[in-house]
């Protein structure tokens, strides 16, 4: 007799407990959940492997057992011998702590915890507190560096590709990971407006345009004949001809720099610096950068400027 086998239900899913059957669509939700789980897994691995990868030297070196008391010692070291900024030290922390938690299956105490956390008070010291500046990029006027994207406006095609990515750039503050990954699809020109994936964040933004940037992208997708699944930076080949692919940070911060003679994140400096000049709100300006937190906002991007001291002098 051929038996009915119900999954609607719970009578059906009891029956199918009670003859151990296991459904196929089961055993794919399983297989993909656990790929999307690995995939996770390595991209932290890849992430933070450079930094464990000078732990471990460390620990050869010392002929100590990579665990939670060497990398005490560890980034002790890197202070007082290495002198690393407060900002390398932080990112050392993040990723010897994840190898040895994730990888090595370690436990670190609550002791241990409170212990890096008195080394890390090694940055609040005189000795070591100007190991904790940070000198990040510096903001242009905006007016300045539109200047300088403007000199793309000509015919050509190569010319108008520039344009409109470093327009773009511009007006939405983006991160390189950002743009590389915008494809023509993600924008609404009619409401001017764009939608960007926050890599850092895991998730969609919706971001605004100038009217003047809305037609330099035009002009852009029509001349490149662009279609709505391209990447909306894609390459070139050597005669500057748009190429579909995405492709990587590296090759474009070394693009802005070679068309501009600075790296994108100026861009998106000055473009959050420009906001605040014009008395925009923190989460105003946050809306446009994608930032989660105001702190960061007002602590790495809002510094006075050079000019407005020079006034008072």
């Amino acid at each position: 007799m051929k038996r009915e086998i119900l999954y609607d239900n719970s009578e059906g899913y009891q029956k199918m407990q009670n003859e151990n059957i296991i459904p196929l669509n089961n055993i794919k939700t399983d297989k993909k959940l656990e790929a999307t789980i690995q995939s996770v897994l390595q991209h932290k691995i890849d992430m933070y492997q450079p930094d464990f990868s000078k732990f471990l030297r460390f620990c050869q070196e010392e002929y100590r057992e990579p665990d939670f008391d060497a990398m005490e010692k560890y980034l002790h070291n890197s202070i007082v011998d290495q002198r690393i900024k407060l900002s390398t030290f932080n990112r050392r922390v993040a990723g010897v702590q994840f190898y040895l938690t994730h990888i090595l299956n370690l436990s670190q105490t609550e002791e241990q915890k409170k212990r890096i956390k008195l080394i890390r008070e090694l940055y609040n010291t005189e000795e070591y507190i100007r190991l904790k500046a940070m000198r990040g990029v510096r903001a242009e006027r905006q007016e300045e560096v539109l200047q300088l994207i403007n000199k793309y406006d000509t015919p050509k095609k190569v010319d108008i590709r520039k344009r409109a990515i470093c327009f773009v750039n511009l007006i939405t503050a983006n991160r390189p990971s950002e743009m590389v990954r915008l494809k023509v699809s993600d924008f609404d020109l009619e409401h001017r407006t764009v939608l960007v994936m926050l890599k850092k964040q895991g998730e969609m933004k919706e971001k605004r345009l100038t009217l003047e940037c809305v037609k330099v992208v035009e002009k852009y997708i029509k001349t490149c004949e662009l279609q709505p699944t391209d990447y909306f930076v894609g390459g070139a080949d050597r005669w500057g001809n748009y190429r579909n692919h995405m492709i990587t940070e590296r090759s474009y911060n070394r693009l802005i720099h070679e068309w501009l003679g600075f790296a994108p994140y100026t861009l998106r400096k000055t473009q959050i610096t420009h906001m605040h000049r014009k008395h925009a709100d923190l989460p105003t300006i946050a809306k446009q950068s994608g930032h989660k937190s105001l702190q960061t906002i007002s602590q790495h991007y809002l510094e006075v400027d050079y000019s407005e001291v020079d006034e008072f002098l």
